[in-house]
Parts: structure tokens; C-alpha cells; sequence
């Protein structure tokens, strides 16, 4: 009996140990590997395609003309990104919906707020990032970037 006794507490110990032991010993840390999700990268508008932006009314107004579109050009969406003289950053965004045009042209962007008639506008432009996303029939997109300086 005291054989069995000695072997149960021997048995107590060892495994009791263990847990003690696992519970002294530094947590290893887990390394969890993160995939990056790739951006799809749209293609460039054809340059078929011309695109002007131009400033009006000492930089307060932009006036926007896209010729040479193509008749699966349902919508195109812009935005037009740039620094006050402040340095303080501000952006337009808008979308023009087609209706089988093959030129459009808005002169009415305001690089400033409006609000009941009443516009505040920036000052100190002196360049705009142009960004136009043409959305077609076919379900896909196409993008043209570019740097216009006043």
C-alpha cells in the first residue's frame, strides 16, 4: 500500500511540476505573418483622349474640358487635389455622368467652398493634381493623372 501511496504523490509531482514549470518559463511570442492586399492597378485612358484644366478669375475657378471621348464612356469621376498658400491641403471631387458626348467642359469648379450662394476660396493655388477615373459600359475603368501648374 505504501508503494502504491509513493507512486501516486511521485506521479502528483512529476505532473505538477510540469505545470509549474510551464508556468516559471517566458510565454514565447507568436509571429503572425501579414499579407499585404494588392491594389489593382487601373489602365491609362487612351491619348485619343485630351485633357485641359485651366484657371479662371485669379485661381478661384478651374475650368475643366475633356474631348475625344468615346461613346462606351458611361461617367467620368475627378478629383483635383492641391495646397493653399497656406499649406494647407484641400481637394474637389464631382462626377460627371455622359450621355454619348464626345467633349464635355465644366467652368464652374470652385477651389473653395460654397454655401448659399455665398463662395470662400482658396488662395495661393498654384498647382492642381488632376485625377479622372473614365467609367465604361463594359463594367472597367480607366485613369489619367497629371500635374497642372497656374
Amino acid at each position: 500500500m505504501k508503494k502504491i501511496f509513493i507512486i501516486i504523490v511521485v506521479i502528483i509531482i512529476i505532473t505538477g511540476g510540469g505545470v509549474i514549470v510551464k508556468l516559471i518559463s517566458p510565454a514565447k511570442e507568436k509571429i503572425v505573418e501579414v499579407t499585404p492586399t494588392p491594389s489593382i492597378a487601373l489602365p491609362t485612358v487612351s491619348e485619343s483622349i485630351s485633357v485641359q484644366l485651366k484657371p479662371k478669375s485669379d485661381n478661384k475657378i478651374v475650368s475643366l474640358t475633356i474631348s475625344g471621348l468615346k461613346p462606351d464612356i458611361e461617367s467620368i469621376e475627378y478629383e483635383l487635389t492641391y495646397l493653399t498658400g497656406t499649406e494647407l491641403p484641400r481637394g474637389v471631387l464631382g462626377k460627371i455622368n455622359l450621355k454619348g458626348e464626345k467633349e464635355i467642359r465644366r467652368d464652374d469648379i470652385v477651389l473653395g467652398t460654397c454655401s448659399s450662394g455665398k463662395c470662400v476660396y482658396d488662395t495661393g493655388v498654384t498647382s492642381v493634381d488632376l485625377s479622372l477615373k473614365f467609367n465604361l459600359s463594359t463594367g472597367t475603368s480607366e485613369v489619367f493623372q497629371k500635374t497642372y501648374p497656374f
